[in-house]
């Protein structure tokens, strides 16, 4: 059973010689046990923030592309992503087998390949449609062609007209895709090219691009590394530290009400004991063993003998 907020809390009270708590009395608690459950919670946070890469925060997103859009968000918990992991997922549906997304540095990107992005053109439904309407309500259809072809989501839309806000005479599951129903707000995209995206690049507004960008809903996926997105409440609650270093957030906690009493030369003793184990986690989960390889290279000591050796 993982540890919870009221095990660190009265791990903390214990070392710090005062009256611990119980899961009913948790939420009245008063004066040092109130400061306590803050720095059990500071405690944590730092822990989290002193690393990008912690194993225990690994996670991995998946997103399903837009046809026609270039740039997309990261998921709202992310602290660090691993561009190097971006990949394709195999897909029946679409006839496409799984690859790796290599990376593209902005700049290049803005220098050789800018111009995608003026080769499609996007509105969005104004309300959702059914799988069989033949007129789709958009928020704009200024930008589009008189007639041709339409992607939402999977489904390929056929149209002979247009008003400022539809298209008209539509023909659904064009292109032997399947009509489908979509909801309001779904983009609607008129491409001229895009294909399964090879690449993937940082913009400066902290969101990714691809490209070429998707003419398909095709899947996507990557790996990233979580930032927790709020402390510790209830008595059982829990944090994505492991139970075995459980004893580094209390060592941290008393430390930050060493710090609130102004015990200053208790503090500094504490907390370097605290970024210590912090700095033995970093040894233990990033400095993996497994990752290291000799590069020693054995050589003979005659003519007659060879010596030879694996790692």
């Amino acid at each position: 059973m993982a540890n919870s907020f009221l095990t660190y809390t009265n791990d903390a009270l214990a070392k710090l010689n005062e009256v611990q708590l119980t899961s009913t009395d948790f939420t009245d608690a008063r004066g040092i046990q109130i400061q306590v459950k803050n720095a059990v919670n500071q405690a944590i946070r730092y822990i989290n923030q002193r690393e990008f890469g912690w194993p225990f925060n690994a996670a991995e997103a998946s997103q399903t592309l837009t046809a026609g859009v270039v740039k997309y968000s990261l998921p709202s918990n992310t602290k660090h992503i691993d561009y190097s992991t971006f990949r394709i997922r195999k897909s029946e549906t679409f006839g496409n087998s799984a690859r790796h997304l290599a990376y593209l540095d902005y700049k290049e990107y803005i220098d050789l390949h800018i111009k995608q992005e003026d080769d499609t053109v996007t509105t969005t439904l104004s309300s959702g449609i059914d799988d069989d309407d033949t007129t789709i309500p958009v928020s704009s259809a200024s930008s589009f062609d008189s007639t041709g072809t339409i992607i939402i989501n999977s489904e390929n839309i056929t149209y002979t007209g247009t008003s400022s806000t539809s298209f008209t005479g539509a023909t659904r599951g064009a292109e032997s895709t399947t009509a489908a129903s979509h909801s309001t707000g779904a983009t609607v995209a008129q491409i001229d090219a895009g294909g399964i995206p090879t690449h993937v690049f940082r913009h400066p507004d902290n969101t990714y691009g691809l490209w070429p960008f998707p003419n398909k809903a095709y899947t996507l996926s990557f790996d990233y590394f979580t930032f927790p997105s709020s402390d510790l409440s209830a008595h059982g609650d829990t944090t994505t530290v492991p139970d075995r270093f459980g004893h580094i957030i209390v060592d941290g906690a008393v430390s930050y009400v060493y710090l609130y009493r102004s015990e200053v030369p208790l503090y500094e003793r504490s907390f370097a004991l605290f970024n210590e184990g912090i700095k033995h986690m970093q040894t233990l989960l990033i400095n993996r063993l497994d990752y290291v390889r000799s590069t020693y290279i054995p050589r003979a000591s005659s003519s007659v003998y060879t010596a030879s050796a694996s790692f």
